[in-house]
């Protein structure tokens, strides 16, 4: 029994070793690794907020507070920049033979005033001045037109009276 005791106090006492050797002192931490430890720590803490919507409450929104510092921002190389000079060309061609429909182009002020009420004294002034020359017109096409019919008039009054005259009516 006490070679069975024994055996298990070194096997324990080995496990509590190897954990040491591969988990502890021997084997200093890496700064950096701790950092990004810690900010998935922060991260994990972050989904485990929640966030009040109306009369609900939702877990996990991730707030854009950046707290990676380590992040290297991206350059762009020549092929990219070529490819995007490209693309921005492409772009302006499409929007140059592809225009938009006349409604999207509308905007509000074309909805709101009409352009005729801008100029309703210059239109009621050609009206009344085109109304005026075309009464005047009128009057004088029909001045030859009442001259005739008076002068038929008489012309036939007179035919009359002669020739009752001739027959003796009178």
């Amino acid at each position: 029994m006490i070679s069975q005791r024994n055996a298990v106090v070194v096997l324990c006492f080995l496990v509590v070793l190897m954990q040491q050797i591969h988990f502890g002192k021997s084997r200093p931490q890496d700064t950096s690794k701790a950092s990004k430890q810690e900010a998935e720590r922060r991260q994990d803490v972050e989904l485990t907020k929640e966030t009040q919507i109306g009369d609900a409450k939702v877990y996990g929104l991730i707030h854009n507070k950046s707290e990676d510092k380590d992040a290297v921002q991206e350059k762009e190389d020549i092929h990219s920049k070529i490819l995007t000079m490209f693309d921005n060309v492409q772009q302006k061609i499409v929007n140059l033979f592809n225009p938009g429909a006349v409604v999207d182009k509308a905007t509000a002020k074309d909805y709101e005033t009409n352009p005729i009420e801008d100029y309703e004294a210059l239109r009621l002034g050609i009206v009344n001045a085109v109304d005026f020359f075309a009464k005047q017109i009128n009057n004088a096409l029909n001045k030859p037109r009442e001259l005739f019919r008076k002068a038929n008039k008489k012309f036939t009054k007179t035919l009359n009276d002669y020739g009752t005259k001739l027959i003796g009516l009178e």
